[in-house]
């Protein structure tokens, strides 16, 4: 993409307020509403399992002994490590609460397809390191599937919030997260907090130098990270 198209997206982006466009977190509670959806397991040999969502422990927000009920009404009981990727079709009031979350900017700028994120079919869980210490692998919920290709944006289970309206405990609208756990490049997950964004930003977008340039001061706001993530994955290509 030559320069001159790379500063105007920039310059737009950065004329714009984006609302929130990564999918809502999911909480405890919102499991109960995910049993028996049917559900597609990506094992970390390669291998494809499918079946229907038997229940998981959850351990600090993070998902681990996850059920699975296959096709033939065997239970595999699997293990963060065994998988490398969890799809589990949302149900009515998961969906309404991840598209809440949309950015109808996004996909106006983008002038692309965005069904996978508009749609909001699945809720995605991938395996990464925490961020911790002790660096084990976990199911987190992915927050950006589809414009994740250079960082993945996690869940935090520490994260606190904005206050939101919520149904039946699924959040419909708010709850802006003041953090979230990233990931670029396969390191392990970094914690990005809204208090610190903007010390974030040049290591984060540091493979994309225009987009640095264009972001700065004032200009980088933590309302705005979801269209910079999307921006760094869809602008800056290589």
């Amino acid at each position: 993409m030559n320069r001159n198209l790379l500063t105007a997206i920039f310059s737009l982006f950065s004329a714009l307020a984006f609302s929130q466009g990564f999918i809502a977190s999911i909480e405890e509670n919102d499991l109960i509403t995910l049993l028996n959806k049917p559900a597609i397991v990506t094992m970390a040999d390669g291998s494809e399992v499918t079946g229907k969502f038997g229940g998981a422990v959850l351990i600090s927000g993070y998902l681990d002994k996850v059920t699975i009920k296959s096709e033939d009404g065997e239970k595999l009981k699997l293990k963060p490590e065994e998988m490398v990727r969890l799809q589990i079709k949302a149900s009515g009031f998961s969906k309404m609460a991840m598209m809440s979350s949309s950015s109808s900017s996004i996909k106006e700028v983008a002038k692309r397809d965005f069904s996978e994120i508009k749609n909001r079919e699945y809720i995605v869980f991938e395996t990464a390191q925490r961020s911790n210490k002790a660096a084990k692998f976990r199911l987190m919920q992915l927050l950006n599937p589809g414009f994740d290709a250079k960082i993945k944006v996690f869940a935090d289970p520490n994260a606190t919030q904005t206050s939101g309206i919520g149904i039946g405990g699924i959040k419909l609208t708010g709850g802006e997260d003041k953090s979230y756990l990233m990931v670029t490049g396969g390191t392990k997950a970094i914690v990005v907090k809204k208090s610190t964004y903007r010390k974030n930003f040049e290591e984060l977008y540091q493979g994309c130098p225009d987009m640095v340039r264009a972001f700065q001061g004032e200009k980088i706001k933590w309302e705005d990270v979801a269209g910079h993530v999307f921006a760094f994955n869809e602008a800056c290509k290589e």
